[in-house]
């Protein structure tokens, strides 16, 4: 397998490469989305990745399922090529690494939290300013819940972790009560 996340980032790299170059990373970065909701889950590279399936009737279905959306042709072609080369299921972790890379390039720091209960829109507003506060960077939010934790809040920038747990609290004062 990583061969393949080798493959993926390569071809990331890639189209960040040409985006920058065409001044095109917004929309790339959309589009990408859009080509792996539609074309990113295994039953869709099953049918498209079936040796029995031509390459022109490959190009067929991608056009006609697109026919009725707004993706540019060099995105058409990138997913062409990747059906063509059996590499569609490359597209989910592609898009990843593009994420990361085009973060990285607009300087935007992904901030992973995650609470006992899910935040709501105010509190979610109120995490992302101070962590902008702290770093001095635009933050994008990435929540989830985990019960196990009671209450407080994990906090994952990078390498770098905070946990402000109630259940570490809570067993680090066990540890110090022993």
């Amino acid at each position: 397998m990583p061969e393949h996340g080798a493959a993926a980032r390569r071809y990331a790299q890639a189209v960040l490469d040409m985006a920058k170059k065409a001044g095109t990373l917004d929309q790339w970065k959309t589009e990408l989305d859009m080509l792996n909701e539609m074309f990113g889950n295994e039953q869709t590279v099953s049918a498209l990745e079936d040796p029995k399936l031509t390459h022109a009737s490959e190009a067929k279905i991608i056009d006609s399922v697109f026919a009725a959306e707004k993706v540019s042709p060099v995105a058409m072609n990138f997913l062409r090529l990747l059906a063509e080369r059996r590499r569609l299921s490359l597209l989910p972790r592609i898009v990843e690494v593009f994420q990361e890379l085009y973060h990285k390039e607009k300087g935007i720091l992904v901030a992973y939290v995650t609470t006992a209960i899910p935040l709501d829109e105010a509190h979610k507003k109120r995490v992302t300013d101070q962590i902008t506060r702290t770093t001095g960077k635009t933050v994008v939010l990435q929540t989830r819940t985990d019960p196990s934790i009671l209450g407080g809040i994990i906090t994952q920038i990078g390498d770098e972790l905070v946990d402000a747990s109630v259940a570490t609290r809570l067993s680090e004062l066990a540890e110090k009560l022993t």
